[in-house]
């Protein structure tokens, strides 16, 4: 993942395993580049919307993820402040005490399907600055499919 405008980037590792459905559904929509928003509701988050946004199976779900986290999250937007559209979410926990919420305040759960290495507070400090920026200045996200050593990630 890259900040297009400034360069900051992470590489996270696909939790085939634990949400193989997820990672699969994520994996064959790359590459993927999308403005950036920051979450209202949720805390420390910042979130893509996708094109033509598609219902996950339920897995590895979470309301509390943890920094460094990457969930995917949907919503049938039947909420009385939705559009009645669907909405799908790639979104990413870049700091401590995030709880998902979706409209109005409501706690929601999204799959969590990816993991960047490594301890936030020393190993993605960059890229968790170019997170906070989002607040307060537009920015676009770059996703795309790198290949390991290990196989996919």
């Amino acid at each position: 993942m890259t900040f297009v405008a400034t360069g900051e980037s992470v590489v996270a590792e696909l939790l085939d395993d634990e949400a193989s459905r997820t990672s699969q559904m994520i994996w064959d929509r790359l590459p993927l580049e999308h403005d950036l928003h920051h979450g209202r509701y949720s805390g420390m988050e910042i979130f893509v919307v996708l094109d033509r946004p598609q219902q996950a199976p339920d897995e590895n779900r979470t309301m509390l993820p943890l920094p460094g986290e990457i969930l995917y999250w949907y919503s049938h937007g039947k909420s009385v402040t939705g559009d009645g559209k669907p909405v799908a979410e790639i979104c990413l926990i870049y700091g401590r005490g995030v709880t998902l919420r979706g409209p109005e305040g409501i706690l929601s759960h999204g799959n969590l399907f990816a993991r960047i290495p490594g301890d936030w507070k020393y190993d993605w400090l960059a890229f968790q600055e170019g997170c906070r920026r989002v607040r307060s200045s537009p920015a676009r996200l770059r996703i795309e499919r790198v290949e390991s050593a290990k196989g996919a990630t």
